[in-house]
Formats: structure tokens, C-alpha cells, sequence
């Protein structure tokens, strides 16, 4: 059997990286009080991790960033039992400059900790890999690596699985265009009919549920598959209620620095009661670690859309999609963000009135933890539609530009639980003013993690 060094046994190496770490960072004692930091450290190394960390978790807003107050934080949470935290404050310590090689080492040991086998020998890899490595932590790195395959080996089948339930208020649940009359060139005056032809508001309750389980063959290939289902069902109106449910089944592959998944999808969407929709297709997703604080992303996808109704039929489409990406982690490593870019053409198999539709867009995604329990996101985007076909009613072909914004928080109540309020705001510009609205969702979510 493998033997570990236990990690409060590694002094020489902790001592290597404190001495690099006050090098780059000489001013550190002077932004934080000297003697907390010594203080912290002879803890450390008397074995009394938990002491100390909870001695610089209380000071963790005033000093998050100082290089040497993040080391001994994470090695203080690492070693008393909290690798989850260690990962977030290595995390952000690598971000400034991912050339700490001990500070990537001990994020490696953390991982291991949390079990997360893959990462962790990342990791390894990355320190084994860096010239003049001192002889002593090549060892324990060597040692460690070796468990990383040994445990995924003996444990390469995870799942993961969650369920939320929330409430909300939706003030235009047909999104409607709020028009009591409209003057359609090719018939003449409409009038739309509640309750989803007009705009009216109604409270809302959700449920959602789902799994997904992943399998590793080798340590670069493995199989993933998921469902997940959810439901909207209004208070008042029984019309726009929907229930979803999608499956996923694919292989997954990583190369390193970059991860490949492809996948079959499939899924139902049913309104008011009924079968409206089925779809099938096929995504593929890249993503490549640039350096430790950012990301590039790529994806394609395919889907079929078929309906279930006869009166419907005319609606079926092909939809082709392709995004870009890309992710980075700002300031000390506590916020994150998403760009992206997706452009694609839906095909009108079912040669419906407005003809085959070109789109493109854009989204923005700001996320970041304001403290250990308490985080939050905002997001904005828009995507422009431009339809071939000449609307039958209108007698033009439609041009459409849809906005939102989402903004919401997460609140950690325990292990596993969280609570997720949020409110989008979502407006469609359209040169057919039946086709134009605007509405506004609030919501409470209540969300388990197994």
C-alpha cells in the first residue's frame, strides 16, 4: 500500500514556498499585521491547523489578496479538514501568478482531499513537469500522483443529482404584446384573446429535478449520461403550464490542458397538458484551460424539432448552432467572467409561413462569491432573428431582436442546500407588432445538491 507524507510532515517544502512567496510579495508584513502571520504559522506547525484557521478566516475580507495571508489561510483550511476552501484561496492565489509551483502542489493535495482524482493529477503533472523541481517535493508529488491513479482507478463511477422547488411571479405569462387591438395588414383589426394573448401577470410554482452519472474508462476517456426534468404551473391559468424533461448520453475525453464532450440529446416540452414538441439532436463541447485563471470555449450543436399535433406539423425545424467562449478569473480570484458569441440557422422543414430563420448573439456573465456563503450572478444578452419567408399577416418578413437581463444571489444555508432568488427582465423587438413584448419574472428557488 501507499504511504503519504501527511501534509503538517512537509516543512521543508512549506518552507521553500513561504521563502519564494515573501521574495515576490516583500511588502506582505506591511499591508498585514506581521505578528498574526507568525502567529498563524507557528499554529501551523504545532499542528494546531484548526486554531489558525479560524484565526485568519475572521480576517479573510480585510486581507484576501496579500500573497502570504492566502498561503497560510489554505494551508490552514487544507490541513484541518476544509480542502473545498483550500481549493477557492489556492485558486486565487494562482491567478496572480500561476508560477507558484508549491502553491500548485498543495491545490493538488486538495483535490486529492475533496476526491476529485482527475484534477488532482492535473495537477501533479504540472509541478512534475517544471524544471530544477527540488528532489525532496518531486518525491512527495511522485507519491501522491501515483495514489491519484490508484484511487481513480478503484473509484470511477460518480453521480450527482439535485432537486428545486421555488415560486414566483410572472407579469405576462403568454408574452404577449399587450395590444387589445391590432391592425393586420392582410386581414385587417385582431383581437387577441386572454389569457395568453394578452398581457396578464400570475404567481407561478416550479419543480425541478434531475441526475447525471460519469464513468471513467481510462484516465482519459469516459462515459456521462443525465436527465432532468421540470415543470412551471400557474396559480390562476392552466393554459401556459409546461413540463420538460431532457436526456443526455455521451463520451467524454481529456487531453491534458483541454476536455472534448459529445453527446446525443433528446426531450419533450409539453403545454397546457399536451404533447407539443419532441426534439432529438447532437452537441459537441471543447473547452481548453489557457492559463490557471481563464478558458476558452467552443460548441456546436444540432436539433430536430418535431411536433406532436397535426396543426403544428409546420412549425418542425432543424436548428444548427455554434458558440465561442471565453472565461476568466478577476482580481483575487473571487469573481468570474463569461463571454460568449453564438451565431446559427434554423431550417423550416415544416415550411412554416415565416421561412427559415438566421440568428446571432451575444451574452455576458459576471459571477462572484462575496463571501464563503453568499454569492451572486448577473447576466445580459441579446440575439438578433432574421426570418426569409413573407409573413402571411404582415406581408413582410419578420426582423426580431431579443434582450434580457437576469440578475440573482445564491445564499448557502448548509452543506449542500441553497437558497436562489432571482428576477429577469426580457424585452423582443419586432418590426410585427404581435410578435413584440415584454415581461418581468421574480423568483425564490430552493435547491439540494447530492
Amino acid at each position: 500500500m501507499l504511504r503519504l507524507i501527511p501534509l503538517r510532515y512537509l516543512t521543508k517544502t512549506r518552507a521553500l514556498v513561504l521563502c519564494s512567496l515573501t521574495l515576490v510579495a516583500f511588502g506582505a508584513f506591511a499591508a498585514v499585521d506581521k505578528a498574526l502571520l507568525e502567529q498563524a504559522q507557528a499554529l501551523i506547525k504545532a499542528g494546531k491547523a484548526q486554531e489558525a484557521y479560524q484565526m485568519l478566516e475572521s480576517k479573510e475580507d480585510e486581507h484576501a489578496g496579500d500573497l502570504m495571508f492566502d498561503y497560510l489561510l489554505g494551508t490552514a483550511a487544507l490541513e484541518s479538514g476544509k480542502p473545498s476552501k483550500a481549493t477557492f484561496v489556492y485558486e486565487r492565489m494562482l491567478a496572480i501568478d500561476p508560477s507558484y509551483i508549491g502553491v500548485r502542489a498543495d491545490m493538488g493535495r486538495a483535490y486529492f482531499a475533496l476526491g476529485d482524482y482527475g484534477r488532482a493529477k492535473i495537477e501533479f503533472e504540472t509541478v512534475l513537469g517544471s524544471q530544477n523541481l527540488p528532489s525532496d517535493l518531486r518525491t512527495q508529488v511522485e507519491q501522491y500522483s501515483v495514489a491519484a491513479d490508484s484511487r481513480a482507478q478503484a473509484k470511477p463511477t460518480t453521480m450527482t443529482s439535485y432537486l428545486e422547488v421555488g415560486f414566483g411571479q410572472d407579469n405576462n405569462i403568454g408574452s404577449a404584446s399587450g395590444l387589445t387591438v391590432l391592425n393586420l395588414p392582410a386581414t385587417g383589426v385582431y383581437r387577441p384573446t386572454a389569457p395568453t394573448g394578452t398581457k396578464i401577470p400570475d404567481e407561478y410554482s416550479t419543480l425541478a429535478l434531475g441526475a447525471e452519472i460519469n464513468h471513467m474508462l481510462s484516465e482519459k476517456w469516459g462515459l456521462m449520461g443525465g436527465l432532468d426534468y421540470r415543470s412551471r404551473d400557474y396559480a390562476k391559468y392552466n393554459e401556459p403550464n409546461t413540463w420538460t424533461w431532457d436526456a443526455r448520453a455521451g463520451v467524454t475525453y481529456t487531453g491534458g490542458a483541454w476536455l472534448l464532450r459529445t453527446m446525443l440529446t433528446a426531450g419533450e416540452y409539453t403545454y397546457n397538458s399536451q404533447r407539443l414538441r419532441q426534439t432529438l439532436g447532437a452537441t459537441a463541447d471543447w473547452r481548453m484551460a489557457l492559463t490557471t485563471s481563464s478558458q476558452l470555449l467552443a460548441s456546436g450543436s444540432v436539433l430536430r424539432a418535431g411536433y406532436v399535433p397535426a396543426a403544428s406539423k409546420s412549425q418542425e425545424s432543424d436548428t444548427y448552432t455554434g458558440t465561442l467562449g471565453w472565461m476568466k478569473v478577476l482580481g483575487a480570484g473571487g469573481t468570474a467572467l463569461n463571454l460568449s458569441a453564438v451565431f446559427g440557422q434554423e431550417n423550416a422543414t415544416g415550411a412554416r409561413d415565416d421561412g427559415d430563420r438566421r440568428f446571432w448573439g451575444a451574452r455576458a456573465l459576471v459571477q462572484s462569491s462575496f463571501t464563503k456563503d453568499v454569492g451572486g450572478y448577473l447576466t445580459a444578452g441579446w440575439t438578433q432573428s432574421d426570418f426569409s419567408g413573407i409573413n402571411s399577416s404582415y406581408l413582410m418578413a419578420r426582423h426580431e431582436i431579443a434582450s434580457d437581463v437576469t440578475a440573482a444571489l445564491n445564499l448557502t444555508l448548509t452543506k449542500g442546500v441553497a437558497l436562489r432568488p432571482q428576477i429577469s427582465y426580457v424585452k423582443n423587438h419586432s418590426n410585427a407588432a404581435l410578435y413584440a413584448y415584454e415581461k418581468v419574472d421574480a423568483s425564490v428557488n430552493l435547491r439540494f445538491d447530492y
